[in-house]
C-alpha cells in the first residue's frame, strides 16, 4: 500500500504543472529536472504494523525518499531527486538545495515542495508529550504566554525555473529568489530549542546574498515554534 504522502504529493506535482501550464516532456526537453521535496514523518508503517499483528499483513510504503523519487518517475525527469529532512525548515532547506543546484547549472528546471500530514495518532501523541503542541489549543507568536503551536496538514509544490528562461518562455512569474542561505544554531538551552542569534545571522546572510535592504522588506514569515 502506498504512504498517502507519496500519493497526494504526486498529485500536486501535476497541479502545479496545470497551474504552471506546461508538460512535464517539455519541461525535461530543455535538460535536468530536479524534485526537492521537504518531509519528516514516516508513521504509515505502524498502520502496516498494527494490521500485521492483527493477522492481516499489509505492505505499507513509507519510504521518505519515494515521495520524490515517485514524482521523477512518472514524469520521467531524471535529474537530482530528493527528500530533505532537517525538521521544520524542511521545505525551505529543499529550496535552497534546488536554488544551488539551478546556479551550478546543475539541472535546468525544479519542482519543490513539501508535505506534511497527519495519517497515525502516534505523531500527535508525540508532539505532544514532546512540548511542541500548545494545550491551550491557541498559536501566540512572539506573546509572552505562547506555549506551543497548533498542528494543521499541508501540501504544496512551486516549479523553479532560471527567470531569463520563465521571461523568455512567457511565463506567469509568482515570484522570484533574490537569495537564500541555510545554517545551524550549534548549542543551545535544548535540542530543539531555536538560536536567535544564529537565526539573525542566517537571515543577514541571506539579504546580503540577495543584495536587498532590510528596509525594502514588506512581510515577513517567522519561524513555526
Amino acid at each position: 500500500a502506498m504512504d498517502p504522502q507519496q500519493r497526494v504529493f504526486l498529485e500536486v506535482a501535476w497541479e502545479t504543472l496545470e497551474n504552471a501550464g506546461c508538460l512535464p516532456e517539455d519541461l525535461a526537453a530543455t535538460g535536468p529536472v530536479g524534485v526537492y521535496v521537504g518531509a519528516v514523518w514516516t508513521m504509515y508503517q505502524m498502520i502496516g504494523s498494527e494490521e500485521a499483528a492483527r493477522g492481516n499483513p499489509v505492505g505499507a510504503n513509507s519510504y521518505l525518499w519515494a515521495v520524490a523519487n515517485r514524482v521523477s518517475y512518472f514524469m520521467n525527469w531524471q535529474g537530482p531527486s530528493m527528500v530533505v529532512d532537517t525538521a521544520c525548515s524542511s521545505s525551505l532547506t529543499a529550496l535552497h538545495t534546488a536554488v544551488e543546484s539551478m546556479a551550478r547549472g546543475d539541472i535546468a528546471a525544479a519542482l519543490v515542495g513539501g508535505v506534511n500530514l497527519d495519517i497515525h495518532p502516534s505523531k500527535r501523541r508525540i508532539t505532544s508529550e514532546g512540548g511542541f503542541l500548545s494545550p491551550t489549543g491557541r498559536c501566540r507568536a512572539f506573546g509572552q504566554d505562547a506555549d506551543g503551536y497548533v498542528a494543521g496538514e499541508g501540501i504544496g509544490a512551486v516549479l523553479l525555473k532560471p527567470l531569463e528562461r520563465a521571461e523568455t518562455d512567457g511565463d506567469h512569474i509568482l515570484a522570484v529568489i533574490k537569495g537564500t542561505a541555510v545554517n545551524h544554531g550549534g548549542r543551545t538551552s535544548g535540542f530543539t530549542v531555536p538560536n536567535p542569534n544564529a537565526q539573525g545571522g542566517l537571515i543577514r546572510e541571506a539579504m546580503a546574498r540577495a543584495e536587498i535592504d532590510a528596509r525594502t522588506i514588506s512581510y515577513v514569515e517567522a519561524h513555526g515554534t
